[in-house]
């Protein structure tokens, strides 16, 4: 007798057992009813943390019930998090039971060492929400996390960003001693790569989050390309011989007093 139908958001992923909030719509006026205590009981075996809700035939009365009915942030609290990687460690990858998701989400992890920009990645993350694809998602990313460095500032910042709600945390790393090195992509642990973020999404792929990446952080200024004596100017032509008269002659020229003469007698007013 535990249901939601359009009355809340049930926060719970298939086969962990991870609940954060049950509404129950039955026997709730009886606090003591044998199957209400059962049910509660097998739930807090599941997860100690989880808040019960009474609304017999689903009326809610208690604003603090509506406040966890409509919390946005049960879902990314650190304590649930943690125990979703730790207790169901693949939860992302959609083993489960009953048989792969769909769409297949994927997990991409991006080390670096670069520091990013931070006004082009707020802006960037704030822009990802409205270019979320229609079935199949390919491409579309739900949710970032981990540690960058900005260039305005030396301090590492823990980053969590989420689509849906379209919400960026970045919060200062608080120092302390530095973990063994975790990396599970088999690279060279001696890298210098020091940050890392990890992108979930559908059918992401991995050149494409570093292309996304590369534009958060400071661009390189781009090389102008080589002129030829065709692209000059007649104005540019004069004040490079203003600056280069007095150089040396390539093979084949002469200087005879007033002009330049090549091997072929043809006569030029500047410097070859």
């Amino acid at each position: 007798h535990c249901c939601i139908p359009a009355l809340c958001k049930l926060l719970w992923f298939p086969s962990t057992g991870l609940v954060s909030n049950v509404v129950f719509t039955s026997h709730a006026t009886e606090q003591k009813h044998p199957l209400l205590v059962q049910l509660q009981s097998l739930i807090r075996a599941a997860n100690p943390a989880v808040s019960f809700i009474l609304a017999e035939n689903g009326v809610v009365t208690r604003n603090e019930d509506i406040e966890l009915i409509l919390s946005e942030s049960s879902f990314s609290n650190p304590q649930m998090m943690r125990a979703r990687y730790l207790m169901y460690p693949g939860w992302y990858e959609g083993k489960y039971r009953a048989g792969s998701v769909f769409p297949p989400m994927v997990q991409i992890c991006v080390w670096f060492n670069r520091p990013l920009e931070k006004t082009r990645f707020v802006t960037k993350c704030k822009a990802i929400k409205s270019l979320l694809k229609p079935s199949p998602f390919s491409g579309n990313i739900y949710h970032i996390m981990g540690k960058v460095k900005f260039s305005d500032s030396d301090k590492v910042i823990e980053v969590c960003h989420n689509t849906s709600s379209n919400s960026l945390s970045l919060v200062p790393v608080q120092e302390g001693p530095v973990p063994p090195d975790a990396r599970s992509d088999g690279r060279d642990c001696g890298s210098q790569q020091e940050f890392f973020l990890v992108f979930l999404g559908c059918s992401l792929k991995e050149e494409d989050i570093k292309d996304w990446l590369r534009e958060t952080a400071k661009q390189k200024p781009q090389r102008k390309a080589l002129k030829t004596r065709g692209m000059l100017t007649l104005q540019e032509i004069k004040n490079i011989h203003v600056k280069r008269h007095l150089d040396p002659l390539p093979a084949g020229y002469f200087y005879n007093g007033t002009q330049f003469v090549n091997f072929f007698g043809d006569k030029m007013d500047y410097h070859p």
